[in-house]
């Protein structure tokens, strides 16, 4: 996860997991698991096991087994829910982020529009207008520059060369790449794309 940083209750549900997936782990798997140091591991199989979440089993010096019992299951299933219900609250707020430039871009009249940049942050507003269920805003394809990626589709919408722009009747272009935004800027000027028919997620001009 290279968003957040792992709490010591997330980092308890992931070894929980992984035991119920995999007794016969190891420390360094499950130091790799909660990305911390094999020390680490044992305080928190120490807890776990104090608590009645699971059991070893030992099949010599150095095989060890471990179960997660009942009790384990239910404590799994309790920080999944409330670890859950954070990530959905997080959701919502990006979410809205998203609707609201949305709304902006059709209050300036865009009902066709094509987007640039076929990466992660298209795909989460790709979803955000799939699951709007209205007509006003028609995403028609997405622009990408790598050659490897042209042809292909994206959501169910196909990927295509910059020089396939003009193919299509559109009001406008959402750059979605927050690396490349000045450097796609610079391809659509370079073909005399209409500067004011560009709008930019990561960047809010100016009023």
């Amino acid at each position: 996860m290279k968003f957040f940083n792992p709490t010591s209750e997330l980092k308890e549900l992931l070894l929980l997991q992984h035991i119920e997936d995999k007794p016969n782990t190891t420390h360094k798997e499950m130091a790799r698991v909660i990305q911390g140091a094999a020390s680490m591991v044992n305080v928190y199989i120490d807890r776990m096991e104090e608590d009645g979440y699971l059991v070893r089993k030992y099949q010599s010096a150095k095989i060890v087994y471990y179960n997660i019992t009942p009790e384990g299951v239910k404590r799994k299933k309790f920080l999944l829910i409330n670890y859950l219900r954070e990530l959905l609250d997080l959701y919502k707020l990006a979410k809205n982020n998203v609707e609201n430039f949305l709304s902006e871009v059709e209050r300036k009249g865009n009902k066709k529009i094509l987007i640039y940049g076929a990466g992660e942050v298209a795909e989460t507003i790709l979803g955000v207008i799939r699951d709007r269920n209205n007509e006003t805003l028609k995403v028609l394809a997405v622009v990408d520059d790598d050659k490897d990626m042209q042809g292909k589709e994206l959501l169910g919408f196909r990927i295509i060369s910059r020089e396939e722009i003009k193919q299509y009747e559109h009001d406008g272009i959402i750059i979605t790449s927050y690396a490349f935004e000045d450097d796609i800027l610079k391809k659509l000027d370079e073909i005399d794309y209409p500067g004011d028919r560009v709008e930019k997620f990561f960047t809010q001009d100016k009023q």
